[in-house]
């Protein structure tokens, strides 16, 4: 019995444990996370860009932050007032589209008459359409959730960062009482977590700007129309690691049919096609290396497998969870240590 207590009392088996009280908080919390973990990401980026402000402008923190949130609201309502009417237009081509379609080709209009009537009297697919329209519902109120929890997150980090100074004094605190190891050790475990997810955020900003970039161009050269809105939309999407790029085929291929129809679709397939691979096996093996720890293939296998066990977020924080284990585990790339040292 004595052994065990001691054991229990060893510094590495007192972290863990307070590790896997974390996980088991989280767990129960889990509803939460969601704006948890936005709410931490924005306040990383507020927090670090007010400072870097602050050191090189010469300007209060607090002013420096009010500063940078006003900034980056007016860039966001500018962005969404200037790609929205823009995107209803695009899409409001598409039905003349396909109706000119079906006109110039009879073979198909007889073809969708056909379906049509099936349709009609098929008891199954008129209750599979019921569903549809139930799921419908069910995805437009998850996005309307979604915004509230951003919008949320953006307030409360606004609220973290103005207060940041008498926070941290607050924590401090904590670290002064009886149990000052067990709250050593919640405030190693976060800020190890912190900075990991700042980390690997700051440089999906920069994976994310690059993407953007190359992607202009070459719609430029396919000839899509309102390049500055197709910019912001990949932008956006292009935040989601690895599969961003991805999902940002179905924007860009709705509007490559609106504008050119199926020919000019091929042709943004491939270029998405040529991105995601220059960003798969060049660009993000190259960023991400200092930051992770990870191969590609692990990375993927990271992203698929995170976003089934805790949803679309997995794709966020799927890489900084792995790489935050392995750090507490004392695992690091075999290619580091064979890193030649530099002798002078």
């Amino acid at each position: 019995m004595d052994d065990f207590i001691q054991f229990l009392k060893r510094k590495n088996v007192k972290l863990y444990l307070t590790l896997a009280l974390l996980i088991l908080v989280i767990y129960f919390l889990r509803a939460f996370m969601g704006i948890v973990l936005l709410t931490t990401i924005f306040a990383y980026l507020a927090i670090k860009s007010s400072l870097y402000f602050k050191k090189r402008f010469q300007v209060p923190y607090l002013l420096a932050v009010v500063s940078l949130y006003i900034l980056i609201l007016g860039l966001l309502a500018a962005a969404i007032s200037y790609a929205a009417p823009l995107l209803v237009d695009q899409l409001k081509v598409i039905p003349q589209m396909v109706s000119k379609a079906i006109i110039n080709h009879p073979l198909l209009n007889r073809s969708i008459n056909r379906l049509v009537n099936r349709f009609i009297h098929s008891s199954e697919m008129v209750s599979n359409s019921r569903n549809v329209v139930v799921t419908g519902f069910r995805e437009a109120g998850h996005v309307g959730r979604g915004l509230t929890h951003f919008v949320l997150a953006v307030f409360l980090s606004f609220v973290y960062s103005i207060s940041r100074p008498r926070i941290l004094s607050f924590g401090k605190e904590f670290l002064k009482s009886p149990y000052h190891e067990f709250f050593g050790n919640v405030h190693f475990l976060a800020r190890k977590f912190v900075l990991i997810l700042g980390k690997i955020i700051e440089t999906q900003l920069l994976i994310c700007t690059i993407n953007t970039f190359l992607m202009t161009i070459g719609l430029f050269f396919l000839r899509m129309p309102d390049l500055l809105l197709l910019a912001i939309i990949v932008f956006l999407l292009g935040l989601i690691p690895v599969a961003g790029v991805l999902i940002s085929v179905i924007p860009l291929t709705v509007i490559a049919f609106a504008s050119g129809g199926l020919i000019r679709v091929a042709e943004v397939i491939v270029l998405v096609i040529v991105i995601h691979m220059f960003e798969s096996y060049f660009l993000h093996p190259r960023l991400m290396a200092d930051r992770t720890d990870l191969p590609v293939f692990i990375a993927f296998i990271t992203l698929i497998v995170m976003s089934k066990l805790i949803g679309d977020w997995g794709l966020i924080v799927g890489l900084p969870i792995v790489s935050f284990f392995l750090d507490i585990f004392g695992i690091h790339s075999s290619e580091k240590s064979r890193k030649p040292k530099n002798n002078g």
